[in-house]
């Protein structure tokens, strides 16, 4: 039996799918649609959780039907936000460590609904790992989900097939908007064939279907296991991983080929490490070395890898200076839209929850200046035509505006870049050419085409 959300709740859901899938992210990119079981199948989906509230917008805007998603169980104590997001389809589990004990013993209702939305057709999102985090690696996963999934198949004395589809949600950048986020469904795992040695050993059917899943979104995903290295590790992606990109016949600007010359390249290094750990930590030091070394300038290696010279810079700065009247009319009312989540994000105890709050402030925020740029325009022109006009134009100039913005500090950069001593340019190039060199030779050395 599908869900129908009531038709406010569906509005909002299209208002904000413009916000997110448009303005917040430059590229959304799904992946495994023809995974997913018919719509009416039970069915769970268990992700990876790599970026707060914006996971699950993720995937619900990936999704070609309504799906219900299991979220903290703080956010419902107030009555009426909470018959608010259960009414969008969200259901409360509660935590010891967050919410207390008292709040827990809800829990056994809570599982219930679930399992009956289950058991009626629905799709539930979870995220087993439980807390979100801002690297490439997966966490340990909690075993409830697999636990509510065949207690919904009990609950319909193990007549229906319950499905469980492993999921990964990737992100270009966690920190900044007009960044790329992919989501991508994997294999769906059938749990009816484990329901017969489900009803005498539970528990180990739990750890194995849990397993499964662990691998099967890892598989999914770019999962860095070597924490202690991950800094070195996520540099070199971001560095030499452009140029593996392309010898892997890959095109690095697009998010989910980009991924995939990120997951062998994770591979080589983990090859490497096993066979030839003095090399690998070698590599890894110097790495953070040429890293230190950009920081301390304020440059990034873009400016190394496109050779950044006086031409190509002159010809940004006439750019700048041309586009520079569009870019001050752009300015209003898109500057208040970008300052206004910085009246919150300083506040934040988790500095990862930043994007989610600029997305759900722009969600409230736009309307609001919409109208506000409409009157103001007429005031100042007394024409309708022309104020609607440019208040219709106010998401593309604030785009504009945003892109203006980064070319001028990619301009600073690589006058920055301009200026440096002619010691340390070699200095920093040499360090650069001799971690790429280490890197062809390990590539080469364990390939694993």
């Amino acid at each position: 039996m599908s869900y129908k959300p009531p038709f406010p709740v569906l509005l909002l859901k299209l208002w904000v799918r413009f916000i997110h899938n448009i303005i917040y992210y430059r590229h959304f990119v799904c992946q495994g649609l023809e995974m997913l079981p018919p719509e009416g199948t039970p069915t769970f989906i268990a992700s990876n959780h790599q970026n707060c509230m914006l996971d699950p917008l993720a995937v619900l805007y990936s999704l070609p039907y309504h799906a219900h998603f299991v979220t903290r169980g703080d956010i419902f104590r107030n009555p009426i936000l909470g018959k608010v997001l259960r009414s969008m389809g969200l259901l409360p589990i509660f935590r010891m460590n967050w919410e207390g004990i008292d709040a827990v013993r809800n829990n056994d209702q809570n599982f219930q609904d679930c399992e009956r939305h289950l058991i009626d057709g629905r799709t539930i999102v979870i995220f087993p790992e439980g807390m979100h985090q801002d690297i490439h690696t997966l966490g340990d996963f909690s075993t409830g989900y697999v636990k509510q999934a065949f207690d919904a198949a009990l609950m319909a004395d193990f007549s229906k097939d319950v499905f469980i589809v492993p999921a990964c949600n990737h992100y270009s950048n966690y920190w900044h908007m007009q960044a790329d986020v992919l989501v991508k469904f994997g294999e769906p795992l059938n749990i009816a064939p484990y329901y017969e040695l489900y009803k005498s050993k539970p528990r180990t059917v739990q750890r194995e279907v849990n397993k499964i899943i662990h691998q099967r979104i890892s598989d999914l995903m770019l999962n860095v296991r070597d924490l202690e290295n991950y800094e070195a590790i996520d540099f070199i992606l971001r560095t030499y991983g452009y140029d593996f990109a392309r010898k892997c016949h890959l095109n690095p600007t697009k998010i989910e080929e980009k991924l995939l010359s990120d997951k062998k390249l994770v591979k080589f290094l983990e090859i490497a490490k096993e066979n030839d750990e003095d090399v690998v930590k070698s590599l890894y030091s110097s790495a953070l070395a040429y890293k230190f070394d950009l920081e301390k300038l304020g440059i990034r290696d873009w400016i190394l890898r496109k050779n950044a010279v006086f031409i190509p810079v002159l010809i940004r700065i006439f750019a700048l200076f041309a586009f520079l009247p569009l870019f001050l009319v752009s300015l209003f009312p898109n500057l208040f839209i970008y300052l206004s989540p910085n009246l919150i994000t300083p506040k934040l105890k988790d500095k990862l929850f930043a994007g989610s709050v600029y997305l759900g402030v722009t969600v409230f925020a736009l309307p609001l200046f919409s109208v506000l740029t409409l009157l103001t325009a007429f005031l100042l022109t007394e024409s309708w035509s022309f104020a609607l006009g440019y208040t219709l134009l106010i998401v593309p100039l604030g785009l504009f505006a945003w892109y203006y913005r980064r070319m001028f500090l990619k301009l600073k950069g690589a006058i920055s870049w301009l200026f440096v001593s002619d010691a340390t340019k070699q200095r920093i190039r040499f360090r650069r050419i001799n971690m790429f060199n280490v890197l062809d030779t390990i590539i080469e050395k364990y390939n694993i085409n």
